[in-house]
């Protein structure tokens, strides 16, 4: 009995030294400073825009992770614009990197091609804690023939957009909230045709009208695709793939945008606006924007502290489908680089960071007494309690943070939208498994298909979408002889050849 006694002690101790993250590679034990021996320097790239205030932001967390870990990271943001065509700079050249933030998509054009490390075996010998935050069956989403290119966020976000509005306006004119297409659109008429000062959506309306009409029609956006106009028809039908310019819905669809925007709903040159409906509203010339449930809640914060007196609104479009989902494990994540020399001690490195609260609350929110501070349940204050907003720049760095998430360790604002826990608990009793957006597609033999689809999606649907064509037959006509020409055929093909072997592979009915 107390061989026994003895060996689950050491093998409890050992457990716990791996989830401090501490063991170097080729060690069998750890410093008692938590320290890694030698010195390194972690390369991280991201998509997105770096804050003002980031670098300062870094210089103290460095200076933190190396007290702790011996390590700091580098981090290098690369904007919204560019950054896709810097990672394929990056993977391609095999620059040295250790980390890189992937989406759906990014996971998929590069998960099969030799350009990330399988961390298979590494993610649960390097970060055994954040390993077992996982249910069984969620990193199978993350597979690719067996083998594991990320290390996922571990966060649970509901996928569906929803309309964000301003309803201040709609009290006004003596109008409800909204609750339908109908009555999203009596809302929007009465805000064309009387505000004078803001549109209905000022910007790009694109995304959200899209939104809008996958919503409508029951349509459902593959994961991991590169190609949004092929999609799932229905989710009662998944076998079902379509490139949706060539349904009756679409057409429909289309001369009800030719309708709004005669109506003056968005901008004739909305196309090239360098303003979006996130930033619009949120200065005063917007009606409305789109979001997920968590981009509604911060739009709340956004909306009280840069429009003072307006009162919002928030509409799910998972009223129009009847269910809902989360997102993915794939949704955001890190990538090892098949490049990366320091392969364990970036994975050991980020265990520290996922299960240490000092560590994680400064990568995420900043510095505390300045960024941030707390309230006593743990809530955030931004920025810190005594701070004058105007001297504070902020600190964000995007996909780096995305990633980084773990929803045991994310904190909520203090004053957060009271209707926020209501919305999550109905999205909840409505929720019903994700059946597509795992799915990671290879788009090897049709690179040349695929790039010259997008182009004509570009050029040739974006104003379709938009209503601002003069004859909408015709220019659905012109669309699709165009998507032919580029060889939608052989994509939608590959595509529905993809889905099937996904389903059966995964028991997907």
């Amino acid at each position: 009995m107390k061989r026994v006694l003895v060996g689950m002690l050491v093998l409890c101790c050992a457990l716990a030294v791996f989830a401090n993250g501490n063991i170097e590679e080729g060690t069998t034990a750890p410093s008692s400073e938590n320290h890694f021996e030698e010195y390194v320097e972690l390369i991280m790239y991201s998509s997105g825009s770096s804050g003002k205030d980031t670098a300062k932001v870094m210089a103290k967390f460095n200076e933190l992770l190396k007290e702790k870990c011996n390590t700091t990271i580098n981090v290098t943001c690369l904007g919204w614009n560019n950054y896709k065509n810097q990672y394929q700079l990056i993977l391609t050249t095999g620059e040295p990197a250790d980390l890189m933030y992937v989406n759906p998509n990014l996971h998929s054009l590069y998960a099969a091609n030799g350009a990330f490390t399988d961390l298979m075996d590494l993610f649960g010998k390097c970060m055994p804690t954040v390993f077992g935050y996982f249910k069984e069956g969620q990193l199978a989403q993350a597979t690719v023939d067996g083998k594991l290119y990320m290390i996922p966020s571990y966060e649970s976000n509901f996928a569906q957009n929803g309309i964000f509005y301003r309803l201040d306006l709609a009290r006004k004119y003596g109008l409800g909230e909204i609750t339908s297409l109908e009555s999203f659109e009596t809302y929007a008429d009465t805000i064309a045709a009387n505000e004078k000062g803001l549109r209905v959506i000022d910007g790009n309306p694109e995304q959200t009208l899209f939104q809008l009409f996958k919503a409508s029609n029951g349509f459902e956006a593959i994961a991991g695709s590169n190609s949004l106009i092929i999609m799932v028809k229905n989710y009662d039908d998944i076998h079902d793939i379509i490139a949706y310019p060539f349904t009756d819905e679409y057409v429909e669809w289309a001369k009800r945008m030719k309708q709004w925007a005669g109506k003056g709903y968005w901008s004739s040159n909305a196309l090239s606006s360098t303003m979006d409906p996130w930033s619009s509203i949120q200065v005063g010339t917007s009606a409305i924007t789109q979001a997920n449930a968590d981009g509604a809640k911060n739009m709340m914060s956004y909306m009280a502290a840069k429009l003072p007196g307006s009162e919002c609104a928030y509409w799910s479009l998972a009223n129009l489908t009847g269910y809902s989902y989360v997102n993915p494990v794939t949704e955001n994540g890190y990538a090892v680089p098949a490049s990366s020399p320091n392969a364990e001690r970036a994975l050991r490195v980020l265990e520290v960071i996922k299960t240490d609260p000092e560590l994680f609350d400064l990568w995420m929110y900043g510095i505390k007494g300045l960024h941030f501070s707390l309230t006593e349940d743990g809530k955030l204050i931004k920025p810190a309690v005594g701070v004058d907003p105007s001297t504070v720049n902020n600190h964000s760095m995007s996909g780096a943070q995305y990633a980084m998430r773990v929803k045991n360790l994310m904190r909520n604002e203090a004053g957060v939208w009271k209707g926020y826990e209501g919305l999550i608990d109905w999205l909840s009793s409505i929720e019903t498994l994700n059946k597509f957006g795992a799915v990671s597609l290879d788009y090897s033999n049709v690179q040349a298909e695929l790039a010259a689809v997008n182009q004509v999606v570009q050029q040739y649907g974006y104003p379709i979408n938009i209503g601002i064509v003069d004859n909408v037959d015709a220019a659905i006509a012109e669309y699709r002889k165009q998507l032919k020409v580029a060889g939608i055929d052989r994509l939608l093909e590959v595509v529905a050849q993809q889905m099937e072997a996904y389903y059966k592979k995964n028991g997907i009915n």
